[in-house]
């Protein structure tokens, strides 16, 4: 969380925010909506997380984050695609998951455990940096892009469901993942989806679909209590 709080005080220190106005407003509601389906559902420590979020002035840039601790941001260029609140509401959740299922501390203690198989496995093999520069590389393509595929895909599946339980119809999952492919060109090769750190939109949209009766019972059960 301390280090969460330090690189997000060191990111949006250097950018534009926009601080009011419907686009504001917008993203501290359903934001708002998120961490409070996210503090119901999710591990007992998001309840010791500093939620905030801020809305960074740059349209050059489709994105959003959520650091670990709670600390996030959204980039006004991710509005045009996510078009509508709901839409907003399926990145959000998927940039909160990550935070509650820690996905960001588990890279971090897993760089700091591979680093130490490298220089272990260099000595004893009697190599130098470039022998041990080849072994990074191996992890990398053998450990570290799964991995990335996985916890993207695991975001996704659980902040389905966290929009869900927030009242945002998870049917929208799919059209905003079926903007992004068409944003980004579409699927891209077999060897481009295995070196990428993300899952392809298809990979994505078919989780959805799978996950989606799941999701619309939580969404019904919300609407049947009134959620905003």
């Amino acid at each position: 969380m301390q280090l969460g709080l330090q690189a997000y005080d060191e990111i949006v220190g250097e950018e534009p925010l926009i601080t009011s106005g419907p686009q504001y407003d917008m993203v501290q509601r359903a934001t708002g909506r998120l961490v409070e389906a996210a503090k119901r559902m999710g591990p007992e420590f998001t309840q010791r997380f500093e939620w905030e979020v801020r809305l960074i002035d740059n349209p050059d840039v489709v994105n959003a984050f959520c650091l670990p601790g709670g600390k996030m941001a959204v980039y006004t260029g991710i509005l045009p695609v996510a078009q509508t609140e709901t839409g907003l509401a399926v990145v959000m959740g998927h940039e909160i998951a990550h935070a509650t299922e820690r996905h960001g501390t588990e890279r971090m203690s897993r760089a700091q455990l591979e680093e130490l198989v490298v220089q272990a496995g260099v000595t004893a093999a009697g190599g130098d940096e470039l022998h041990a520069e080849a072994a990074r590389g191996a992890l990398q393509l053998a450990v570290n892009l799964p991995f990335s595929r996985r916890d993207e895909l695991e975001a996704d599946q659980v902040g389905l469901l966290y929009m869900a339980a927030a009242g945002y119809d998870p049917r929208e999952a799919e059209r905003f993942w079926g903007r992004m492919s068409a944003l980004s060109g579409g699927g891209g090769s077999s060897l481009e989806a295995f070196l990428s750190t993300h899952p392809t939109d298809q990979d994505r949209i078919a989780q959805i679909r799978e996950l989606l009766p799941e999701a619309m019972r939580l969404y019904e059960a919300s609407e049947a209590v009134g959620n905003p």
